[in-house]
C-alpha cells in the first residue's frame, strides 16, 4: 500500500494506492482511493509521524501484513517499531534522523468524541481541560450511496458540550465513503481528526469512551483482560510512540453507570448514542441501541414504559436479534435492566421469557467500579480519574472483581430459554411490519375509492369525461 499525504491550508488529503494482491477485502471492499479531513492547523506544523499515523488508520483494513507500506512522507524509526511490534504492519517509508513526537509537559487530554451516552459519560469525568474531537461524515462530491446515519444529533451534542465551556473540534471527512459498506474503515480512523491537532493543542493523551462491557469484552459473553486487547496490546505501544498514551477512563465502569453519570452531570443533555434520529433528544426508537437504552434509562430512573410500549420496540427487526443472538450483545445490562423491569412491578412477558434466558441479575457488580482498570489511565490523570468515578461507582469487593472474571455465559445450558424467546418472537412478528402492510392497505383502498367516485362522476350527467 503506497500513501500520498498532502496538508494543504484547510485540509490533509489521503490517496490509497493499493501493491501487489491488495486490497486485502476480508473487511470489506475498497470503494474509493482518496479521503479528507478539515483541519485548522498550519501545513508543515505538524509532526510527520501524525500524518503517517493517520492515513496508516485510514488504510488499515486493505493493507496486508506482508506488503510494506510506504508513502510521500517518511515516518520515525518510532513509529516504524511500535507499528512491527504492534499491529504487525511494515512501514517501508522511514527517515532514520526523525526523533518520535515528544508527550507534551504540560499538555492536555484528548478524547475522541461520538456524542453517545458513554462518550458524554468519559468527558464528564475527565479533567475540564480536555481538549474533545468529532469525526463528522460528509458525502464526497457526487456520492450515490444512500444511509440511515443522521449526524444532526452529534453536531447539537458538540453545541451542547461547547455551551457547558468545553473545547469541541468538529472534523468533517467523507473517510467512511472508502469501504463499499460505509463506516469507519478501522476501530481507530476516530482518532484521526485527536491526531491531525494534537501538536496545535499540545495534547498528550488519547481518550475514547469505551464501557467495561466492550473493553473487558463482557458483552461478547465472557471475560478477556483489557491489557491483552488489541486497544491495549497492539495499538497502545503505536499510539505512545507518538507521544499518545491510550487513555480509557470509563474502562472498569458498565453502561449502567455511564447512563447514571448523563442522568445526573451537567453534561448529560448532549448524550444520545442513536445515531438515526433526526435531532438530539429525538432518538430513531427502532434500532436495537435505542431499545436497550430505553431499558437502561428504566433501570437508572425507576420509570418504565409499559409492557406493551416496550414489547412494542422489541418487536422490531433490529431488536428482536438482538435479543436473539447468543450470547446477547452487551448482556449484563440487559440482564440487569430486565430484573430491574420485573422487581419495579414490571409485566411483561417477553422480559420475563428475557430474564429466563440471562440468568440472575449481575447488579452486586454491575453497579461497582473495577479497578484494576484504573492501573491503566495514564498519570497525571489516574487520581483525577479515579476520585470521579469512586463517586458514583465504589470500588469493586475482591469477590466481585473475581465475579467479573469468571463472568462468561458461553457454557451455559439455555437451549430451553431461547426456544421460548424465538416461540414468542414468531406469535409477535415485527409492529413496523404490520404498519407497513395496514398502511399498503389503505392507500390501495384510497386508490379503489378514488377510481369509483372517477367512475360515478363520468356517468352523472354534465360532468367532463
Amino acid at each position: 500500500m503506497h500513501l500520498d499525504i498532502h496538508h494543504e491550508p484547510g485540509r490533509v488529503h489521503i490517496t490509497l494506492t493499493p501493491g501487489d494482491r491488495e486490497p486485502d477485502t476480508r473487511k470489506g471492499a475498497l470503494a474509493r482511493h482518496t479521503a479528507s479531513f478539515a483541519v485548522t492547523v498550519a501545513p508543515r506544523s505538524l509532526h510527520p509521524d501524525l500524518l503517517v499515523l493517520s492515513a496508516v488508520l485510514c488504510a488499515r483494513p486493505w493493507i496486508r501484513r506482508q506488503t510494506p507500506v510506504t508513502s510521500n512522507l517518511s515516518g520515525s524509526p518510532a513509529l516504524a517499531g511500535a507499528l512491527a511490534s504492534g499491529p504487525g504492519l511494515r512501514l517501508g517509508s522511514v527517515d532514520p534522523a526523525l526523533p518520535p513526537r515528544r508527550r507534551p509537559e504540560p499538555g492536555v487530554p484528548g478524547l475522541c468524541f461520538s456524542g453517545g451516552t458513554d462518550s458524554v459519560a468519559t468527558l464528564a469525568v475527565m479533567p475540564e481541560t480536555t481538549r474533545s474531537y468529532h469525526l463528522l461524515r460528509r458525502a464526497p462530491e457526487g456520492e450515490r450511496r444512500a444511509t440511515m446515519f443522521d449526524t444532526r444529533a452529534a453536531q447539537e451534542s458538540c453545541e451542547v458540550v461547547r455551551r457547558h465551556g468545553r473545547r469541541v473540534d468538529v472534523v468533517d471527512s467523507d473517510v467512511e465513503y472508502l469501504r463499499e459498506s460505509m463506516g469507519f474503515p478501522h476501530d481507530f480512523t476516530t482518532a484521526v481528526p485527536l491526531l491531525l491537532h494534537a501538536d496545535r493543542d499540545r495534547v498528550d493523551v488519547i481518550a475514547w469512551g469505551a464501557p467495561l462491557e466492550a473493553t473487558y469484552r463482557l458483552q461478547r459473553g465472557h471475560y478477556r483482560d483489557f491489557a491483552d486487547s488489541p486497544f491495549v496490546a497492539e495499538w497502545g505501544p503505536v499510539f505512545q510512540a507518538v507521544g499518545l498514551p491510550v487513555c480509557v477512563p470509563i474502562a472498569g465502569v458498565s453502561e449502567l453507570v455511564t447512563s447514571r453519570i448523563v442522568h445526573t452531570h451537567a453534561l448529560g443533555a448532549a448524550a444520545q448514542s442513536c445515531v438515526r434520529g433526526p435531532r438530539l433528544g429525538s432518538p430513531c426508537g427502532r434500532c436495537a441501541k435505542c431499545a436497550r437504552k430505553t431499558l437502561l434509562a428504566g433501570a437508572v430512573t425507576g420509570r418504565w414504559p409499559s409492557a406493551s410500549t416496550l414489547e412494542r420496540q422489541w418487536r422490531g427487526a433490529e431488536p428482536r436479534a438482538h435479543l436473539l443472538a447468543d450470547p446477547i450483545k452487551v448482556e449484563p445490562v440487559i440482564s440487569h435492566a430486565v430484573h430491574r423491569h420485573l422487581a419495579d412491578g414490571g409485566d411483561s412477558a417477553l422480559l420475563r421469557l428475557v430474564a429466563r434466558k440471562v440468568g440472575p441479575d449481575p447488579l452486586p457488580w454491575l453497579s461497582r467500579s473495577f479497578d484494576p482498570a484504573l492501573e491503566l489511565v495514564p498519570q497525571p490523570y489516574r487520581e483525577e480519574v479515579s476520585d470521579w468515578l469512586h463517586r458514583v461507582a465504589p470500588p469493586m469487593s475482591p469477590a466481585e472483581e473475581q465475579a467479573v472474571r469468571d463472568y462468561d455465559v458461553r457454557d451455559e445450558d439455555r437451549a430451553a430459554a431461547q426456544q421460548a424467546l424465538v416461540d414468542w418472537f414468531e406469535a409477535h412478528p415485527p409492529q413496523e411490519r404490520w404498519s407497513r402492510m395496514r398502511g399498503r392497505a389503505r392507500r390501495e383502498a384510497r386508490a379503489r375509492a378514488r377510481r369509483a367516485r372517477d367512475a360515478v362522476r363520468r356517468l352523472l350527467p354534465g360532468t367532463r369525461a
